[in-house]
């Protein structure tokens, strides 16, 4: 049974690539995305991470990698963590997820992580707290519930309850000329 599950948004993306937002391959990270993500990797380390779950566009994907290399864990890419599509409505995103997360619970697995984005992520912890979290004190550039590269940690209480806690937020040296989103 799953008992816990970290919960990644991936690291800065590079901008102004052109690339299409929410289509694979979406932008890849920037060099400050990579850094967060070398921190995010650091700070799973020793955690128990069994297996990482990752969306297939490649800033979230090139995420996953990074942590895996430094966990060594297997990584599966799975569609249902990709970004919200412009054509798709936020139930729909919150259904993938939810099916999503009944497949993951069905395997033999009790701590992982997924590597996605902001309104999967935001899917995510309104599915775990049954629709309960107030995100309001978890406002972040671009409208995000996390910021790049953040941790979100869930963990099951004795009752069997999703806890949830925003428990990382890299902190990477950036240029002056550098906005956070």
């Amino acid at each position: 049974m799953l008992k816990e599950l970290y919960i990644v948004r991936h690291g800065h993306p590079q901008l102004g690539t052109g690339l299409v937002y929410d289509r694979v391959p979406g932008p890849t990270l920037s060099e400050i995305g990579r850094a967060e993500a070398h921190v995010t990797a650091q700070f799973l380390l020793g955690r128990g991470i069994e297996q990482v779950y990752a969306s297939p566009l490649d800033r979230a994907s090139s995420t996953a990698r990074i942590i895996v290399a430094t966990l060594n864990a297997p990584l599966q890419i799975n569609e249902a963590l990709a970004e919200h599509r412009s054509d798709e409505k936020f139930d729909g995103v919150k259904t993938r997820i939810r099916d999503f997360l009944a497949l993951v619970e069905s395997a033999p697995l009790s701590n992982v992580a997924f590597v996605s984005h902001g309104s999967p992520i935001k899917a995510l912890l309104q599915v775990l707290s049954q629709e309960k979290i107030d995100l309001s004190k978890h406002i972040y550039p671009n409208g995000n519930h996390v910021p790049t590269a953040g941790v979100w940690h869930a963990s099951r209480d004795l009752f069997g309850a999703w806890q949830l806690n925003l428990v990382f937020k890299p902190l990477v040296a950036t240029p002056a000329t550098h906005v956070p989103i």
